[in-house]
């Protein structure tokens, strides 16, 4: 019997139990406690800089805890909004296709933020979000970033329309929005053709 604890304490420690046990806690709050919204109106969630949360310099949070808990903002605002709903009754998935982040000013430790999660484009095959780090005492953003979101075994819209059973507008893209499309365009382009 000790031999199975063991292992199953071993295998809890090598599976990051703080994400898991996190994306629980926002998934029942987003589910049973905060309100429905609108799938192209923002939503935000809280967090705080914390010891776990901070890099090398041991004062501000590290760039890699920031793209994590743009998951957490995502997760939130597909709950809430209805979409993994709308994915999960069309089998459909989504994937992070990629990101890309601007840091602007950091988040220092103990400090609490507000992260802001919006789709504010789509195409036929991906869904972007744009995501804002807020700090509360100043209201300042201190990164913003866009992630695009691939829709396998379905269409963005087919998704949204299941949603709101509305016709959706496609809202504008913001120019710096195009310009990175146009990147991660060209850049599969040069990663083919050195196949």
């Amino acid at each position: 019997m000790v031999e199975i604890s063991t292992v199953a304490v071993g295998i809890l420690l090598s599976l990051e139990f703080g994400y898991f046990l996190k994306v629980l806690v926002h998934g029942v709050s987003a589910k049973l406690f905060l309100s429905k919204i609108h799938p192209l109106k923002s939503s935000g969630i809280y967090g705080i800089c914390t010891t776990r949360d901070i890099d090398f310099m041991l004062n501000h949070i590290n760039n890699g805890r920031y793209v994590r808990a743009m998951d957490f903002g995502r997760l939130d605002h597909c709950i809430r909004s209805g979409i993994f709903k709308s994915v999960a009754n069309s089998s459909a998935t989504l994937l992070v296709a990629a990101t890309t982040i601007r840091y602007r000013k950091p988040v220092y430790l103990f400090v609490p933020y507000r992260l802001q999660s919006q789709i504010v484009y789509w195409d036929d095959k991906n869904m972007y979000y744009r995501q804002d780090f807020i700090t509360l005492h100043d209201n300042f953003v201190r990164a913003t970033a866009y992630v695009k979101l691939a829709v396998l075994g379905s269409q963005p819209e087919n998704l949204l329309l299941a949603v709101t059973r509305e016709n959706i507008v496609l809202p504008e893209a913001p120019d710096d929005l195009l310009s990175w499309i146009e990147y991660n365009k060209q850049s599969s382009q040069n990663l083919k053709k050195s196949l």
